[in-house]
């Protein structure tokens, strides 16, 4: 499994947000956490793919945004069968999808790639894949159009693929995120986007753990590698996680939540 990451430049200053503290990002301090991010994850054995900083780009470190990789449902220990490039509803963010699908390319060279195609759009974000369910969220940055396209695409592979109302949160992923096949982490609001589609999975096939309202952020955590990666300051969830029998790994991200960011935006994984 291949981890693609890409530190921040001075650029991630001006990241897109709707932080309260979004004037208050330091670059440095991000690169710095990124850092020992990217550390952590190498040191339970991840492939970890660097890509350089881009200098122009803000919001090029969320590398999930750009692209999804995903094997056939029915091999989901087995290499990439499909790379999707994603079309970004920020339409300043589209110059980052280029770079990342190289790379994904050169590590699945067998994998077909879908481009999605105008008119939709397509955030990595708003996409969570658990067992062979893959829901899609629409939001403010991913669109129907944008939705259909991957849906379509990852049914071809043997995933049932549903849409999911996102409406007060940047991406279905904020609020909603994958422990494994069959468990997720989620707010409440996280949840009731899930169950408004009637492709949700039922609650007796796929355990759920509820993040408390005053820690809403914590429902963004990174599981992979036999480890869930959160960001630090949230022991309520921490505790949750730890109970569940959760491996957890906490490192400071905060310069990353001011961007609306979290682990699972840092990452594109290929497997």
């Amino acid at each position: 499994m291949h981890v693609i990451v890409r530190e921040p430049s001075e650029a991630f200053r001006g990241a897109i947000s709707g932080h309260a503290e979004r004037d208050r990002i330091d670059p440095a301090r991000a690169t710095t956490q990124h850092r020992e991010f990217v550390a952590a994850l190498s040191a339970v054995g991840l492939d970890i793919v660097a890509l350089p900083p881009e200098p122009t780009l803000p919001d090029a470190p969320f590398v999930s945004d750009t692209l999804i990789a995903l094997p056939r449902a029915g091999d989901l220990d087995g290499p990439a069968a499909l790379l999707v490039a994603a079309r970004p509803g920020a339409v300043a963010r589209r110059g980052e999808v280029a770079s990342v699908l190289a790379r994904a390319q050169a590590l699945a060279p067998e994998a077909a790639v879908l481009e999605i195609e105008e008119l939709g759009t397509l955030d990595g974000g708003d996409v969570i894949v658990f067992g062979d369910r893959v829901a899609i969220g629409v939001s403010g940055r991913t669109n129907v159009c944008g939705a259909g396209q991957l849906a379509l695409a990852v049914g071809a592979l043997g995933y049932r693929a549903f849409l999911c109302p996102v409406t007060d949160r940047l991406h279905l992923a904020t609020a909603i995120t994958p422990l494994g096949s069959r468990r997720l982490l989620g707010t409440t609001a996280g949840f009731a986007s899930l169950d408004a589609s009637p492709g949700s999975a039922p609650q007796d096939e796929v355990e759920r753990l509820l993040v408390p309202d005053d820690e809403a952020s914590a429902a963004n955590v990174l599981a992979i590698g036999g480890r869930v990666f959160m960001a630090r300051g949230h022991p309520r969830t921490q505790d949750l996680l730890v109970a569940a029998g959760e491996s957890v790994v906490d490192v400071d991200l905060d310069e990353f939540a001011r961007a609306d960011g979290g682990p699972t935006c840092l990452v594109a994984i290929v497997p």
